[in-house]
């Protein structure tokens, strides 16, 4: 479930007055229903995942002439017109969506897209809208903000649980030897930097993407540049320390980064490093929970946005256990290095 923990009263009077005004003519409700592939083919492993994490937005918007006004997952407002993207529906990471249609089919709204992330023959994916009568939509955006409301309360419990008795193991620093080692942004500009003799710094191969407030950075991604640490005895793959550069004009600060997600804890803040939390919303256990946690240095160089970034999710290891043992193990890993290079 995605929500937005920051003033849910306000929001919840702000929906309610809207739904209490007068509907205007060719007024008509509507909530996503299903996702699936076009050629009926069933979602597979981390893919099924993800389009069940789409659904779990669980949009509901009132449709007003070419207007799309959306109360869940959040307000905003879509002009069908120039509906072009997944993006516009506030979707998380939609780097390899590509959307080719949507249309409305009497009592049915579909989105259309490529999801261009798999490596499968079947892409084309439908997103599919169902109409809803009025009284229905109202009873389900109560539900939703009342529920959100509680869910936002158990996060913040977990947040003053976890200032109290932190989860986060830090090992004591150990100075490494070093080297100097330079890198390029995307136009070719030499950065250099100071890290551990036991590593080396590759241009990634791997499919990745982050998002650094407005800045995005992907293997695809233009101005964009992704370096992985190689070290000779550790490898955590995707878990594991990168190197995120950016010639992207748009301006970055650390507390405005920490402040964007409510749902991030700090745990140590040294020289501008940050070590913190992910928290999340379990639907089966009920319950708040970790769930990752992050290391992040930045800094800028000439136009280049540096981040030295690595975040561990607790669903990137299998089993029904606590994995805090393991992440911690990999947390610690990526902290040395982190403490251990020096953008210069």
């Amino acid at each position: 479930m995605f929500i937005n923990i920051r003033n849910t009263t306000i929001l919840v009077m702000m929906v309610m007055a809207s739904l209490n005004c007068k509907p205007q003519e060719g007024e008509t409700y509507w909530e996503i229903n299903n996702i699936y592939r076009e050629d009926k083919t069933p979602f597979k492993g981390l893919t099924e995942d993800i389009m069940q994490g789409i659904l779990d937005y669980n949009f509901h918007f009132i449709k007003k002439g070419d207007s799309l006004y959306f109360d869940l997952p959040a307000k905003f407002s879509i002009g069908l017109s120039g509906f072009k993207s997944l993006s516009q529906l506030q979707i998380a990471k939609t780097d390899y969506y590509q959307m080719y249609k949507q249309s409305f089919e009497r009592d049915t709204f579909k989105v259309m897209f490529k999801d261009l992330a798999t490596m499968t023959e079947s892409k084309n994916t439908v997103m599919e809208f169902v109409r809803i009568s009025k009284a229905e939509y109202e009873d389900h955006i109560k539900e939703e903000l009342l529920e959100q409301k509680g869910i936002a309360e158990k996060i913040n419990a977990l947040k003053l649980q976890l200032k109290a008795s932190p989860q986060i193991v830090l090992e004591p620093l150990q100075k490494l030897p070093q080297k100097r080692l330079t890198i390029e942004d995307d136009q070719g500009k030499a950065i250099t930097l100071l890290v551990p003799k036991e590593i080396e710094l590759k241009k990634s191969g791997q499919i990745k993407t982050q998002q650094f407030g407005p800045i995005k950075i992907g293997t695809f991604v233009e101005n964009a540049a992704v370096y992985d640490i190689q070290h000779l005895k550790k490898n955590y793959g995707l878990k594991q320390l990168a190197i995120w550069v950016s010639t992207d004009p748009a301006a970055f600060n650390l507390d405005d980064w920490m402040k964007e997600n409510q749902k991030r804890v700090m745990f140590k803040k040294d020289r501008g490093d940050l070590i913190g939390y992910e928290l999340d919303y379990d639907d089966n256990k009920q319950k708040a929970v970790i769930r990752s946690v992050f290391c992040l240095k930045y800094k800028k160089v000439g136009q280049a946005h540096v981040f030295l970034y690595a975040d561990v999710y607790a669903a990137q290891f299998a089993g029904n256990y606590d994995p805090l043992k393991e992440m911690n193990e990999i947390l610690n890993f990526n902290y040395l290095m982190l403490e251990n290079i020096t953008i210069q």
